[in-house]
């Protein structure tokens, strides 16, 4: 169901930056956590907690016969080490981490479209924020943007009772408890439980990363001149059996990002994973719309300089 729409034919971003951080927490690794697969327009896949860049392998595979595909793995998660200097890792060491591969593999002058998921979809948001000049459209898949809620806002109540709950469990050393508690929350009661033995070890082990997350989630705060800045055509997916959290941040991105439309599908908060068949062909054909909307205003502006 499409809620919103705008005019998605508008002049494309000047390459102007807002500032991130003065400081970097953690230095970026040169090439781990990145694969690449066909030629075209680049398409930068960013993933959700908890997961790696190898969410986005099928639909990788669908666009990479006319696309660049760049599925990245965010601090933490795949080939990427957790960050070595925890105490003020934000959302911009993500944020350098992200541009840091797409100076290296996209000419300075390409926009790149770009996609994220959850977490993946708060670090495409603030990179979109910061590096406007970069980005030629955002598809964003519910990202947590808790930080543009107010603090007692009835739909952060519940995500707020998880960030601590985790906090505890981890101080006390229950990394089990405190991944069933975060993958129930997102995918249902017994989700955890479901997982393969494997799988279980593995979202364990990830919870220290998952702590970080929620706490750069938290402390980027964008207001309505931050959101005003991304001025890139915006795909918003969320899904009817997602947490209310999420559909909230959805529906206010809806109203305070300047070029944005919406789509509600059936799938909860993991549709990128568990509904791909549904959430993929929204991301393709919005990127292919974009890019062939790119690509005709620069064949325009070539004929009108000759």
């Amino acid at each position: 169901m499409l809620d919103r729409g705008t005019d998605m034919n508008m002049p494309l971003p000047s390459a102007d930056t807002a500032p991130l951080d003065a400081e970097a927490s953690v230095s970026p690794p040169a090439s781990a956590g990145c694969t690449i697969s066909g030629h075209g327009p680049p398409v930068v896949m960013l993933h959700s907690s908890l997961a790696s860049k190898a969410q986005w392998l099928v639909l990788a595979e669908r666009m990479s016969s006319r696309f660049q595909v760049i599925a990245l793995d965010l601090w933490g998660y795949g080939d990427n080490p957790l960050p070595s200097v925890r105490e003020r890792f934000s959302i911009d060491d993500e944020v350098r981490l992200v541009a840091g591969h797409i100076d290296r593999l996209v000419a300075p002058h390409d926009r790149v479209h770009v996609v994220g998921h959850s977490y993946g979809g708060l670090v495409a948001l603030r990179f979109a924020q910061c590096m406007r000049g970069r980005v030629a459209s955002l598809s964003l898949y519910e990202p947590v943007v808790f930080g543009m809620l107010e603090n007692d806002d009835e739909a952060l109540a519940d995500v707020t009772r998880l960030a601590g709950e985790i906090r505890r469990l981890l101080a006390s050393e229950h990394r089990h408890d405190a991944a069933r508690a975060f993958v129930d929350f997102w995918n249902g009661d017994g989700a955890f439980a479901s997982l393969s033995p494997g799988a279980r070890v593995g979202a364990a082990r990830g919870m220290d990363k998952v702590a970080l997350d929620f706490r750069a989630a938290w402390h980027w705060r964008p207001d309505a001149d931050d959101l005003h800045r991304v001025v890139s055509p915006t795909l918003l997916l969320t899904g009817t059996r997602s947490p209310p959290v999420v559909q909230r941040i959805v529906k206010l991105l809806a109203r305070r990002l300047p070029h944005s439309r919406v789509a509600t599908l059936d799938a909860g908060h993991m549709g990128p994973l568990t509904a791909g068949q549904r959430v993929n062909p929204w991301i393709e054909a919005f990127i292919d719309m974009c890019a062939g909307r790119q690509q005709a205003s620069e064949q325009a502006t070539a004929e009108a300089t000759r």
